[in-house]
């Protein structure tokens, strides 16, 4: 049995259909609010990890899924889907394991991203 691929760290389409709507300076102002926004988002995470609040962990979690599904962020929505999951199972502490994997996967996105708006016309 074949394993299934792993999530992507991006995906350009939903930002190409973006564009189409709104042109290249709508995505790099929506680039830039996602780079300046998200680390607050990934620290008021990990913050819950470690205080065990799973309530603000589920709620950070649903945010940064979000948010990084409509840039095409797919690896960084996928986390938070998976951290909003655990949030409200019976063993929410299984949420620590996750600690630190979101900054690790922010950073590849946003190499992704910079790459991705650098092809955009002026």
């Amino acid at each position: 049995m074949q394993q299934p691929s792993p999530i992507p760290i991006f995906d350009r389409a939903p930002l190409d259909e973006l564009n189409e709507v709104g042109g290249p300076e709508l995505i790099r102002e929506l680039v830039e609010l996602f780079f300046s926004e998200t680390p607050g988002i990934i620290s008021e995470l990990e913050g819950a990890i470690i205080s065990e609040d799973w309530d603000i962990m589920g709620r950070a979690a649903h945010t940064l899924k979000s948010i990084s599904y409509y840039l095409g962020a797919l690896i960084l929505s996928d986390l938070g889907r998976m951290i909003e999951a655990t949030s409200t199972s019976p063993s929410p502490e299984a949420g620590k394991n996750f600690a630190g994997h979101a900054a690790n996967a922010f950073d590849q996105v946003k190499r992704e991203l910079r790459t991705f708006v650098s092809t955009l016309p002026e």
